[in-house]
């Protein structure tokens, strides 16, 4: 059953895919009406950048791997590009039919805007060129992240510490498009703000990275500095790709991978990491979070980690001081924000469910698209202050 609906997910996928790409190549042969070698140029290559992101992803990484880099990448902007363009000539095309409605002799017009006509080629090249300064502004957006600075109290009583710093990064995706130099930026900018405590909730790295990566990635995963520890939960994209623990593998334990399992630390502070929703495409389930939590002090600081922000009553319920998850992107491409705000309870940023407070991060890095124009990439420092009443 699960694989009769993954097939026919991808026939879905791939039915639309196709048929935005016709509705492209076909708007752009008819603004090129009348440049035949122009008009063949670029229908051959919107066809082959199509193309590009599918190949790159069925095509074996260690036979032709520079191949593959170069279709993923290449295809990931086209992706991005691909979406702004359907979008704006959807709309384009809405204002025509709007305009066909009105009389032009009425305003002194002998002619709409019509295929082959020289306001139907500018109105086209104009909408080419905003989408390229789109995709490009929204590529530099991405590369920038943001350090937000937010500070909590808690109404618990903890006598070893005054406060807490607590740094939180997600949704990486290193891997064909996030390269390593990005994830030495980041760990620097971590690293950066002096954190007691490290939390990396999922998707930190990508399905599609490379063994050679994860190999050349690790001694910089190595340079992450806590004081007290570094943790991460696993998202669905290292669940996809049976790497659930593979920044525990790969560092040696210097960073804890939290599948389902809690850690302790100086006896007051209990740290939870769930396994990702995505185990369910595997016929799996996750232990619930008391179970995980098992017995605690009343007065011990709970963190839980959840790539997912799905039931966040779940935490509330479990009594847990701070969540943090990540997943969404913030909807990555704006509006799809907007569609984002419909399907969670709290899609970005800081929320509180009685005394449980949460944080869902748009992520550091990037999935699929290069490119970030719903928001900007954060790392987020927490400053926990307790009540010593």
């Amino acid at each position: 059953m699960r694989s009769g609906a993954f097939i026919g997910f991808l026939t879905v996928f791939f039915l639309l895919y196709g048929l935005i790409n016709f509705y492209i190549i076909r708007r752009g042969w008819l603004a090129l009406k009348g440049w035949n070698k122009i008009q063949i140029i670029f229908m051959i290559v919107i066809a082959l950048a199509c193309l590009a992101y599918p190949l790159g992803r069925l095509l074996p990484t260690r036979i032709i791997g520079p191949v593959r880099s170069a279709l993923l990448v290449s295809g990931a902007f086209y992706l991005g590009l691909m979406f702004y363009l359907f979008l704006f000539l959807l709309i384009w095309d809405l204002i025509r039919f709007l305009v066909k409605l009105i009389s032009f002799k009425s305003f002194g017009l002998k002619e709409g805007i019509f295929p082959g006509s020289p306001a139907y080629r500018l109105s086209f090249g104009l909408i080419l060129f905003f989408t390229i300064l789109v995709i490009s502004l929204g590529y530099i957006n991405s590369i920038f992240p943001r350090i937000r600075q937010y500070e909590i109290k808690i109404d618990k009583s903890i006598s070893s510490f005054d406060y807490l710093r607590i740094a939180v990064a997600s949704d990486l995706h290193l891997g064909s498009v996030v390269r390593l130099s990005r994830l030495k930026k980041i760990v620097k900018m971590i690293n950066s703000l002096e954190p007691d405590l490290i939390f990396l909730p999922g998707d930190m790295v990508d399905e599609a990275v490379t063994p050679s990566q994860i190999e050349k990635a690790a001694p910089i995963w190595m340079k992450l500095k806590a004081k007290m520890a570094i943790v991460a939960s696993p998202g669905n994209h290292e669940t996809y790709s049976d790497q659930e623990k593979c920044l525990e593998e790969i560092t040696g334990g210097h960073i804890r991978v939290l599948a389902d399992e809690k850690m302790e630390i100086n006896n007051n502070i209990i740290i939870i990491g769930r396994r990702d929703r995505a185990i369910a495409s595997r016929g799996e389930r996750r232990k619930k979070i008391e179970d995980i939590k098992g017995e605690a002090k009343d007065s011990s600081l709970l963190f839980l980690l959840d790539h997912q922000p799905f039931h966040l009553e779940e935490a509330e319920k479990a009594g847990i001081d701070l969540q943090v998850s990540g997943h969404t992107h913030a909807g990555q491409l704006f509006p799809l924000n907007f569609i984002n705000r419909l399907v969670y309870e709290k899609y970005w940023g800081l929320y509180r469910r009685g005394q449980t407070n949460y944080y869902i991060s748009c992520g550091v890095g990037t999935w699929g698209p290069p490119v970030q124009t719903a928001a900007r990439p954060e790392i987020v420092l927490f400053i926990l202050k307790f009540d010593k009443e």
